[in-house]
């Protein structure tokens, strides 16, 4: 009697070193789509030509040293999923030009506040195609999947947010380091 011995194996696409995406080149956009795609094993994603340091200018002190952002392959993944829950996270459903355009206009934010720790929300001007401005949530001083002590700016999460000056509104006031007025 002959045995036959199916082998069967999960396909994850994986760069071996960080992909880098030019956040103010239009073909990013097609770029970012492709993340949403397909999950990729853990890498990270730098977007490049960001400006954060122009935030810089707005706030009471330095923020970010680095113009760079980075996200993790999985995290732009869920990001881009249909509206749901995922275990400890959620998925927002945000569309490639969301995130393009919301990381395209952070140099000219509507706000930046303090989350807590090393975390900070930066909302630009952008508008969604939810109807609302994306809150993007960057980490400072973060690790990289390959490098744990990079000192990085990392998305954490972003997400499309109402009513931000209710937000604002319920902050501490030392948190708010800065709002378009």
């Amino acid at each position: 009697m002959k045995c036959l011995v199916v082998k069967i194996t999960t396909m994850y696409y994986n760069y071996s070193m960080n992909k880098v995406i030019n956040i103010k080149n239009k073909k990013a956009i097609k770029e970012i789509r492709q993340l949403g795609d397909k999950l990729l094993s853990n890498s990270d994603i730098k977007f490049e030509n960001v400006h954060l340091k122009k935030i810089n200018k707005l706030l009471p002190h330095e923020l970010f040293s680095k113009n760079d952002l980075y996200i993790n392959s999985v995290t732009i993944w869920e990001l881009m999923q249909p509206l749901g829950k995922s275990g400890s996270h959620n998925y927002h459903g945000l569309l490639a030009e969301d995130i393009y355009f919301a990381i395209n206009t952070m140099e000219t934010p509507y706000c930046v506040f303090k989350i807590k720790y090393d975390r900070y929300a930066v909302v630009p001007v952008y508008i969604s195609s939810y109807k609302n401005p994306i809150m993007i949530v960057v980490e400072i001083g973060a690790g990289l999947v390959t490098n744990k002590n990079a000192n990085i700016n990392k998305i954490v999460t972003m997400y499309p947010k109402s009513d931000i000056d209710n937000l604002l509104n319920n902050l501490n006031e030392k948190d708010i380091l800065y709002k378009k007025k």
